[in-house]
């Protein structure tokens, strides 16, 4: 195995306005904690640094005169009709760096598609990644590049088939719409519901695909309140057997840590216990493996969460011996493991999540296994 990790220290350098829920210095975080505890002294490990992906991948995605617009503003200096693209809103602000931030990130997306396409590494893990709901034409969400749909474009000219796995708590509209009738792609998406959660229009358990993509279009939008034993349950239903159906060549999995108990954006009751142990079944299933990070809004879960993950990636863990490697301090706070420790809540709760989300279940299993083939 060959594994490579996508760092630049210049992520850290920019802002936009005081209190803008994006983290600029995530992936600066999860880099320190994963060298701290020594993640990335193994001899299949390399370390990458990006450099801003050229005009001409964006335009694989983009409108030429959406990418216009943004080098403009780039500067940081607003201007009123940039309105009509997103760009200007309190969550897509203009900044000075807007556009250089964005294009390096889906720079370090695109060198990990080139790096797993070239065969020079197995699994590659971009935490400044996952933009999933930059449109065409728009900014939306905190996302000005769709760094996703230009990487997974990238890898289709050589007509390979593409396995799209997002556990973001929000829903990967624009990677859906990008890819909504193309049988070479299958998009598997586990969110909370659109009922309670941005973007609210899309991600529902009907939204299977169109023309020659029915089918591999797969949402299992979770409700509110939803705790690592229903999410686990759902994804071994699904994900498995749908992921094992399509056979991918690639695998592009979308590891965001919002959906954690304590991200204040989002509903659902998480553990990074989630994100690990869906992590081991997507490395089941998958030939080569683009992680990238997406969404989380404590730095101390996205780094916990992250580091956690790379631990999974590479076969790595805290061996008994190692375990006070995991202690200490993180950032001003006390650090006692990676891993969440359980989160509990009341039994009439998870009653009513429980019968939620097998029902969703059932519809996917009643709708979309059919058409792939899938036997209960």
């Amino acid at each position: 195995m060959r594994s490579a990790f996508i760092h630049s220290e210049k992520f850290a350098t920019f802002k936009a306005y005081k209190g803008y829920p994006w983290l600029f210095e995530r992936s600066e975080a999860t880099y320190r904690l994963c060298k701290r505890l020594n993640l990335f002294d193994r001899d299949w490990i390399t370390i990458y640094r990006p450099e801003p992906v050229c005009v001409e991948n964006m335009l694989n995605f983009h409108t030429k005169e959406y990418v216009s617009v943004l080098r403009k503003a780039n500067e940081g200096v607003f201007e009123e009709k940039w309105l009509q693209y997103g760009l200007g809103t309190t969550e897509c602000p203009v900044y000075k760096g807007v556009y250089d931030y964005h294009a390096l990130a889906a720079g370090g997306t695109v060198l990990g598609a080139e790096l797993v396409a070239c065969d020079k590494a197995d699994i590659v893990f971009n935490p400044t990644g996952g933009f999933h709901h930059a449109g065409k034409d728009f900014a939306a969400g905190f996302c000005y590049l769709n760094d996703i749909v230009i990487a997974i474009k990238k890898w289709l000219r050589p007509r390979k088939r593409v396995l799209y796995i997002d556990i973001d708590a929000h829903h990967g509209d624009q990677v859906q719409e990008a890819f909504y009738r193309s049988g070479r792609v299958m998009v598997i998406s586990f969110h909370e519901s659109g009922k309670t959660l941005f973007p609210f229009k899309s991600g529902f358990e009907n939204e299977i695909g169109k023309g020659r993509g029915k089918g591999y279009t797969i949402n299992v939008p979770l409700p509110e309140n939803t705790s690592d034993e229903e999410f686990l349950w759902a994804f071994e239903k699904v994900f498995l057997p749908a992921a094992r159906a399509f056979e991918p060549d690639f695998v592009v999995a979308i590891l965001g840590a919002d959906g954690l108990f304590r991200d204040p954006l989002t509903h659902l009751q998480l553990t990074n216990t989630s994100v690990s142990q869906a992590l081991e079944m997507i490395l089941q299933v998958c030939p080569k493996l683009l992680a990238l990070g997406c969404g989380g809004y404590i730095l101390e879960n996205v780094a916990r969460t992250w580091t956690l993950a790379w631990a999974v990636m590479n076969g790595l863990g805290p061996e008994e011996e190692d375990a006070a490697l995991f202690g200490g301090m993180f950032w001003g706070d006390k650090l006692a493991s990676l891993k969440d420790r359980p989160h509990f809540l009341p039994d009439d709760v998870k009653k009513h999540v429980k019968a939620e989300v097998q029902r969703i279940v059932r519809a996917i299993e009643a709708t979309v296994f059919p058409i792939l083939d899938i036997k209960k």
